[in-house]
């Protein structure tokens, strides 16, 4: 008699669980209280779905155990998850920093052949469906789904975490594994754009290929270089998302922070006042951000010509160009929020690791649970890896969930 199993949300890792333990012989039912089958894979890389990275590294994991992800990223790399897809029918092309997509540029692409193999294998799928509570007797796990009980062998929770609510999200899976004992590690969002207590509504819609330092309580806590864009609440672009885990953390505990900004970041201070004093030749009596435009976004070189006490270019002495070369490569803003989860990519914190077995998935506390993807304890930086774990947990969950 084969293994009947419940998955519990019809996401990445929950369809990479199903099939691998539909292959095994399992009986797999997957209920999903959304009407669509996997909502957050369709909106991943823009559209086009990041589905991993060339470049595959435990420093890229994050949670208070990042090492937890190690068998399962070691079982299920790069190369093993292209080989996945390839499977299915999804090639794979490189774009920029190693990400992966299909080449169709299509997420819809990813969801119909995931989809596909699942219903090839005979995995029967109920949307719209809430499981509301799970239950344990001698005989298997109760779910307990609109007013019914449906008795299965198995279960597992691949509910994701509490980013993008519009997609669904919910707490769910930390509340089914509170049921049988499991501690959450507080929640935040990450990869999130920041909020500013300073007012940058005359920067708006500027982006910069900058760096950017974040300070706690006067410490410097984490960096990064890349797209910098302002808005009227604060601060968004890749690099902003890179910092925004340890910035959301910091902010959960309630610290204090600020960033620095560096416009320019290929010049050295010697090197960017040198080219100043050059440019202050030919001047020409120009205002300071007439002088600056053409050098920088012509909003930013007004909002930087406010903190400064000359209006003429010509004007500008040592002290002063010291002074503005300081401004462009220190923009220091305090950061006061984030956009929450609302507009954050994934969840940090989670169903605590030191309670799941790394090699399967399965609960240390309570045979025949299993957790895999957003749910447990570990985010990751963008650029496809936190995807790649929702694949590598959920093929370590279907392999093990999937044993007679």
């Amino acid at each position: 008699m084969s293994n009947k199993i419940a998955i519990i949300g019809a996401g990445a890792s929950g369809l990479v669980a199903a099939i691998v333990a539909a292959r095994r012989g399992a009986k797999v039912h997957v209920y999903e209280k959304n009407n669509k089958i996997g909502k957050k894979i369709l909106a991943t890389g823009n559209g086009r779905c990041n589905v991993t990275n060339q470049h595959i590294e435990l420093s890229n994991y994050h949670g208070s155990k990042p090492s937890f992800v190690n068998p399962a990223i070691n079982h299920f790399n790069a190369s093993t998850c292209k080989a996945f897809f390839a499977e299915l029918g999804v090639e794979l092309v490189e774009g920029q920093r190693g990400r992966l997509y299909p080449r169709s540029l299509q997420s819809s692409s990813i969801v119909e052949l995931l989809v596909y193999e699942c219903k090839r294998l005979h995995v029967e799928f109920f949307l719209e469906t809430k499981v509301e509570s799970i239950s344990k007797n001698s005989k298997g796990f109760s779910l307990h789904v609109e007013g019914k009980s449906l008795r299965v062998d198995k279960v597992l929770v691949a509910t994701g975490g509490l980013a993008m609510p519009t997609l669904g999200s919910c707490d769910s899976g930390y509340e089914f594994a509170k049921i049988f004992g499991h501690t959450i590690v507080p929640t935040h969002p990450s990869l999130v754009q920041l909020v500013c207590k300073e007012d940058l509504k005359p920067i708006s819609g500027v982006k910069v290929e900058g760096s950017i330092e974040v300070y706690e309580d006067g410490q410097t806590k984490t960096h990064a270089s890349g797209d910098i864009l302002f808005t009227n609440y604060g601060i968004s672009g890749s690099a902003i998302l890179d910092i925004s885990r340890v910035v959301s953390h910091s902010l959960l505990y309630k610290r204090a922070l600020h960033v620095k900004i560096d416009l320019l970041p290929e010049y050295s201070k010697e090197q960017l006042k040198n080219l100043l004093k050059k440019r202050q030749k030919h001047s020409n009596g120009k205002s300071v951000a007439l002088w600056l435009d053409g050098f920088i976004n012509s909003k930013l070189a007004r909002f930087i010509e406010k903190s400064l006490h000359v209006k003429s270019s010509d004007d500008l002495n040592n002290k002063e160009l010291t002074k503005l070369v300081y401004i462009l490569k220190n923009i220091t803003l305090h950061v006061d929020d984030t956009k929450g989860f609302k507009t954050a990519e994934v969840t940090a914190g989670g169903v605590n690791t030191q309670d799941i077995n790394s090699q399967t998935m399965e609960s240390k506390l309570q045979r025949g649970l299993f957790f895999s993807g957003e749910v447990i304890d570990i985010d990751a930086d963008c650029g496809g890896y936190n995807l790649h774990w929702a694949w590598a947990s959920g093929m370590s969950a279907g392999n093990n969930i999937g044993q007679g």
